[in-house]
């Protein structure tokens, strides 16, 4: 079955524009202190992940993404949840 999604499950691994690196989704919708703007994504390193504590989640959007290796998980949860931050998303603007 396909799903008609806005935003990549967590568990993807995709590469971004530019970018040799293949990243993990590990969250979505967070808030760039750096930019002060809100990013569609959070990542880490992949197949390493998270390994320190130290270590800054690499942010990026829906437009930055070249190509998605690997769909993570998707159930019923996970699509009321996209319906939830595409809810949100529209609310803002």
């Amino acid at each position: 079955m396909l799903y008609s999604k806005k935003y990549l499950p967590v568990g993807s691994v995709i590469g971004l524009e530019n970018d040799a690196r293949r990243l993990m989704v590990i969250g979505r919708q967070l808030y760039s202190e750096t930019n002060n703007v809100i990013r569609d994504y959070a990542a880490v390193s992949f197949p390493n992940g998270f390994i320190d504590a130290q270590e800054k989640f690499i942010l990026f959007d829906n437009d930055d993404i070249a190509i998605v290796y690997h769909y993570g998980y998707v159930d019923e949860m996970e699509m009321e949840l996209d319906r939830l931050l595409t809810e949100a998303e529209s609310k803002k603007d």
